[in-house]
């Protein structure tokens, strides 16, 4: 299996409470050529998910809740199961104090919407790899 197809058949679990930003994001990562989507708007059900199934990448907001996308991130990074998963916040909380806040939990990558595909293409070229 080649890097591109290895990187495009890892299971991506994109976890968004607004339903639009969740479809918006999983069509973006199907027209990348990822072939295996899973959708969550409750950031509770998805750690349930984590538990159940290895992923390759995470994308999770970061305004949600009961639990907000850091907290979320927190908790992944405290799984030793998940504790190297790629995870991307994909977020409007640009402000200094956030990025470093969420460098300081973890995070492999941090995308500011809005966004486009290439965007989302190159911060997942900086978090796994080319494809």
């Amino acid at each position: 299996m080649t890097t591109r197809n290895a990187i495009l058949s890892q299971p991506v679990l994109v976890i968004d409470d607004h339903r639009p930003m969740l479809r918006l994001v999983a069509a973006q990562l199907e027209g990348l050529g990822f072939r295996d989507v899973e959708t969550e708007q409750d950031p509770a059900a998805a750690l349930a998910r984590l538990k159940r199934r290895r992923y390759g990448v995470i994308l999770s907001d970061w305004n949600m809740a009961p639990i907000s996308g850091l907290n979320l991130l927190r908790s992944v990074r405290a799984d030793p199961t998940n504790a190297a998963t790629p995870f991307i916040l994909v977020t409007a909380e640009v402000a200094p104090e956030n990025v470093l806040a969420a460098k300081a939990a973890g995070v492999s990558g941090y995308i500011a919407k809005p966004f486009d595909a290439a965007q989302l293409k190159a911060k997942l070229h900086a978090v796994l790899g080319a494809f």
